[in-house]
């Protein structure tokens, strides 16, 4: 561990079915010297996910028997660790450099930010497109363990999980960041399922976050709070705090 961090760094890395992507992420994540601990969430995959992961030192893989949907994978890699920071990386990323891990590490481990959204820029037109005005759905961030736990029904948003995260930390005043990955990029839906079964599976996300965002704005988004004596203090420092 590098003793200048003031924090504890988990990597996790939710996949389904991505043998053929995740090796290129976790070379990435294992030559990261702002990382002490990689967990690779197999969700229910029906190839080698899991054997691939798990073969890669200094790896820490499992393998769910069943498929939870991204954010019950992102949360069962949460409770593995008792790590102070959680970054999070889609396992199908394409161009990312221990650079990026740093530049996105940093602003939560040294107190700036209580969470910090990696986009894309550079890598190809159309995702960088995504997230430029999308910047909310991100799959590349970095937040407090802590505070990402206390996020209510996790497991149960699916493709809604970056916009329960994006809105949980806004509207709780938490503190972001944004941090660009130049050259990172990943490959379309279509490219990976083939032109039928890759637009039902972008329609299905799609369907997943607006459900998501229409049901939050017809409750009501939660009201502002103050940042808590637990949320302003420096990461590392304390007992976790309750899950709401």
């Amino acid at each position: 561990m590098n003793k200048r961090r003031p924090c504890r760094v988990a990597a996790v890395v939710p996949a389904y079915n991505e043998e053929n992507r995740i090796g290129a992420v976790l070379q990435t994540l294992t030559a990261s010297p702002d990382v002490d601990e990689i967990i690779v969430v197999s969700d229910g995959s029906t190839d080698k996910t899991y054997q691939v992961a798990d073969a890669v030192p200094g790896v820490r893989a499992v393998q769910l028997p069943l498929n939870k949907g991204k954010g019950g994978a992102m949360r069962e890699g949460a409770l593995l660790t008792d790590a102070d920071v959680l970054v999070f990386f889609d396992a199908d990323l394409q161009g990312l450099k221990p650079q990026h891990v740093h530049d996105l590490v940093a602003p939560v481990c040294c107190g700036a930010a209580t969470m910090a959204m990696g986009i894309f820029k550079g890598g190809r037109f159309w995702t960088d497109i995504a997230q430029t005005f999308s910047p909310g759905i991100t799959g590349q961030r970095a937040i407090r363990r802590d505070v990402f736990l206390r996020i209510p029904d996790l497991e149960h948003v699916g493709y809604g999980i970056e916009l329960a995260i994006t809105y949980y930390v806004r509207h709780h005043d938490l503190g972001e960041r944004r941090v660009t990955l130049r050259g990172v990029t990943h490959p379309m839906k279509e490219e990976k399922l083939g032109p039928v079964r890759g637009t039902i599976s972008r329609l299905h996300m799609y369907w997943q976050m607006g459900l998501f965002r229409f049901s939050y704005e017809w409750k009501g988004r939660p009201p502002r709070q103050k940042k808590s004596a637990a949320d302003a203090r420096p990461v590392g420092e304390g007992e976790e705090a309750a899950e709401m």
